[in-house]
């Protein structure tokens, strides 16, 4: 194929989706090229963000009509995408089109970690292909189609996403506490109450000063400012909780910067509900997730996180945290929630064959 894989974005999740999927697209022998396009309609990017994640810019600005586009034309070798915008998801549903002889097909991941699966599968079941996670979600897919009693569904369900690859030997290992710096790694939307947010606050703050030879870093999702069009908005930032504390130790910081450097300067990573999870699995790091915090019962991300994680070995409560009683995430878990390393050529057969 010598046409371009198109892979749109508006924000800094489905960025991150598309940098990642490129990467894996550009490692395959003989693949043909990535092109980023910036959706402009729902667009919730900062300048900032911009020019710390992708720099270089995007090789398109699109609107509607250039996604609707997509499937009149022939020099387009395919679209993948975490998020199936109403352009593309329209134009699949529309009968001509989608039988349209060598349009591009569509293969359409989940935006990451799944919490509600049935509203995702719903949302993407007009793709040619869907890419799920944990490994034994197309038969719960199946199910949702069957009883939703829904004749139009994806061609091929596959398992992966470009967030979940499995480290192979670089599994981590570690029990205990390996030392090095500590990192929290927020999500938007949980915990989702002030007093949740501030018991995380309160923690880090006591394994600060329990370890002031340490930096106890708070990884911002973004910037109290930015992202005010996002999906996800965040209510109650860190940067305002901590200047709430009495006497905040000078070990426990905030930072903005890209995962790939956090994760490279990670000695332990803790999070509650983010993808973060993942990635650091994913890339071999000490990882706890802490769900058992002030007004848990309220938030309505901590159950599905449960369900994702619960025979993971992972999930720690909050002596464990505060001792940083680290565990190894269990293999069988990791086996079927982490994909093989060939995603990018097993998405790329699937673009391969074109209707």
């Amino acid at each position: 194929m010598s046409a371009p894989v198109v892979i749109p974005f508006s924000d800094d999740s489905t960025l991150f989706f598309a940098q990642r999927m490129r990467a894996l697209l550009r490692d395959v022998p003989n693949a043909p090229p990535v092109a980023l396009w910036h959706y402009l309609p729902e667009d919730a990017l900062s300048m900032r963000q911009f020019k710390a994640i992708l720099p270089q810019g995007p090789d398109r600005r699109a609107v509607e009509e250039d996604l609707a586009g997509l499937f009149l034309r022939d020099d387009i070798a395919g679209v993948v995408t975490n998020r199936l915008y109403r352009p593309l998801s329209d134009a699949l549903q529309d009968p001509s089109l989608r039988a349209r002889a060598g349009r591009p097909r569509v293969v359409a991941f989940e935006g990451g970690l799944e919490f509600f699966p049935k509203r995702a599968y719903l949302r993407r079941r007009f793709a040619d292909s869907v890419f799920l996670v944990p490994r034994g979600a197309a038969e719960d897919f199946e199910t949702v189609m069957e009883t939703s009693n829904l004749k139009t569904r994806p061609g091929v369900l596959g398992f992966g996403h470009p967030a979940f690859l499995h480290p192979g030997a670089a599994l981590s290992t570690q029990r205990g506490d390996p030392g090095g710096d500590i990192w929290f790694f927020a999500q938007a939307l949980s915990p989702s109450t002030r007093r949740g947010r501030l018991h995380i606050v309160k923690v880090l703050a006591a394994l600060a000063r329990r370890h002031p030879e340490r930096s106890v870093w708070i990884k911002l999702r973004h910037l109290p400012d930015e992202n005010q069009r996002h999906l996800h908005r965040e209510r109650y930032d860190y940067p305002s909780l901590m200047a709430r504390l009495p006497d905040p130790p000078p070990n426990l910081r905030t930072i903005v910067c890209a995962m790939d450097e956090a994760l490279a300067r990670t000695g332990i990573g803790i999070t509650c509900t983010s993808t973060a999870a993942a990635d650091l699995v994913s890339n071999g790091r000490p990882c706890m997730i802490h769900l058992d915090t002030v007004d848990c019962y309220r938030d309505p991300l901590v159950a599905p996180m449960r369900r994702l994680f619960g025979a993971s070995g992972l999930i720690a409560p909050l002596a464990d945290v505060l001792s940083l009683s680290v565990q190894p995430p269990d293999p069988d878990w990791a086996r079927d929630f982490f994909c093989p390393p060939d995603l990018g050529e097993r998405v790329l057969a699937q673009l391969a064959a074109r209707p």
